[in-house]
C-alpha cells in the first residue's frame, strides 16, 4: 500500500510539471495580447505594404525572432512608448512585424542584408516619395532604444 501511494504521488508530481511547463511555454509562444495603449501589429504582406506605399502611407516593420524571446520584448515595449504610439497614431502609418524565424532561407538572408547583421532584428521604415522611388531606413533594436526611432519617423513623413 504504501508504495502505491508513493506511486500516485509521484504521477501527481510529474503531471503538475507538465501540465506547468506547458503553460510557460504557452505564455512565450502566443503573442501578447495587443491594449489599447499600444501598437496595433499587421502579419507582414508584401502586397499590402505595397498598397500602402502607393496610398503615401509610411511602413514601419518590425522585425523580430522567434528563436530569441527577448525580440519579442523589445516589439511590446516599443510598442508601448507613449511618443511612439502618439506618432503612430497621429500620422498615416502602418505597422507590420515579421518573425524572421519562420522565413525560408534565401528569404532569411535578404533580411541579413537589411540589417547587415547575422541577426536581421529591428525596424525598418519605408516610403515612397513623389517620383514613386522606395526609400529605407534601418534601425536596429540597440537604435531604437537610443531613440533613432520617432525621428526617423519624422523625416520620413516630410518627405
Amino acid at each position: 500500500m504504501p508504495a502505491r501511494i508513493t506511486n500516485i504521488r509521484l504521477a501527481h508530481l510529474t503531471t503538475g510539471t507538465l501540465v506547468a511547463l506547458a503553460f510557460v511555454r504557452l505564455y512565450f509562444l502566443l503573442p501578447f495580447p495587443v491594449k489599447p495603449d499600444q501598437i496595433k501589429w499587421t502579419p507582414y504582406s508584401s502586397a499590402e505594404i505595397h498598397n500602402d506605399l502607393e496610398e503615401g502611407k509610411l511602413v514601419l516593420i518590425s522585425a523580430k525572432a522567434s528563436w530569441d524571446l527577448s525580440t519579442g520584448g523589445h516589439e511590446y515595449f516599443y510598442s508601448q512608448d507613449p511618443a511612439v504610439l502618439k506618432l503612430v497614431r497621429s500620422q498615416p502609418i502602418t505597422c507590420y512585424n515579421i518573425d524572421v524565424g519562420d522565413l525560408p532561407d534565401e528569404q532569411f538572408k535578404a533580411w541579413q542584408g537589411y540589417f547587415d547583421s547575422l541577426s536581421p532584428l529591428g525596424v525598418i521604415l519605408l516610403t515612397q516619395n513623389s517620383n514613386h522611388e522606395i526609400i529605407k531606413r534601418v534601425i536596429t533594436i540597440e537604435g531604437i532604444y537610443e531613440q533613432q526611432l520617432i525621428p526617423e519617423i519624422r523625416k520620413l513623413r516630410v518627405l
